[in-house]
């Protein structure tokens, strides 16, 4: 089966889609050894050889476990920045937020090519937290915030709820708003005293610590559902 080269390319987690034509464009990529001179080249990646003449094009990607107390930004200007406990952190950026009283995994790249879909605002990826409340949640309480509310105009995705204990629960959502599920137990009477994102699409907490990470693949965060 024949594919077209940027999609090949794409599917091997070495770039994306428009980075693979422009690498083609830039004469850097070759086939079975000749140049590829043309975009929409089809190849058979079973049987075919690509190979990128690229020099520094190894990206870099962590998931880390944010401590509560650390920011997730790039700069200091507002408290510790979580890059700092990254090897290298130069060009670093995370994926999406955790606020500083959180905890929990966070996506770290230097990689820009990444779709911002996939995790945020506009995100349709599960994002899991374990959260303890000041109060016991109710069946009410859990059948509306499954719902989906509506904050500040904007309609909430349904989300899923299981409770552990009276008050320590699992929530796991599709959106990624500013402090969301914070703003959501406030609406219905509650307060959330401590949340930790376990797991976002495939990727979970593991054996993670506090200030720990570990590094992944392109193709690892590529495929996160």
């Amino acid at each position: 089966m024949l594919i077209r080269i940027n999609k090949v390319l794409a599917d091997q987690g070495l770039c994306s889609r428009r980075e693979a034509d422009e690498w083609i464009a830039q004469g850097l990529i070759f086939l079975n050894g000749k140049l590829v001179q043309e975009l929409g080249v089809k190849v058979d990646p079973e049987l075919d050889v690509l190979t990128v003449n690229k020099p520094n094009t190894v990206k870099r990607y962590y998931l880390l476990y944010k401590p509560r107390g650390y920011m997730s930004t790039v700069s200091e200007n507002e408290g510790l920045s979580l890059l700092r406990l990254l090897p290298k952190p130069e060009g670093l950026f995370p994926i999406g937020r955790l606020d500083k009283d959180s905890e929990g995994i966070i996506l770290v790249t230097d990689d820009r090519s990444l779709p911002s879909k996939i995790i945020g605002e506009t995100s349709d990826v599960e994002k899991e937290y374990e959260v303890f409340l000041s109060e016991t949640i109710t069946p009410e309480s859990m059948n509306e915030i499954e719902r989906g509310l509506v904050l500040e105009g904007n309609q909430l995705k349904p989300c899923s709820l299981k409770q552990l204990e009276p008050k320590r629960c699992l929530i796991t959502i599709r959106d990624g708003r500013n402090r969301q599920i914070r703003r959501v137990f406030e609406r219905v009477g509650n307060y959330v005293l401590s949340l930790k994102r376990i797991r976002i699409g495939h990727l979970s907490i593991n054996m993670l610590k506090p200030g720990e990470y570990q590094t992944l693949d392109r193709k690892d965060i590529v495929t996160v559902k």
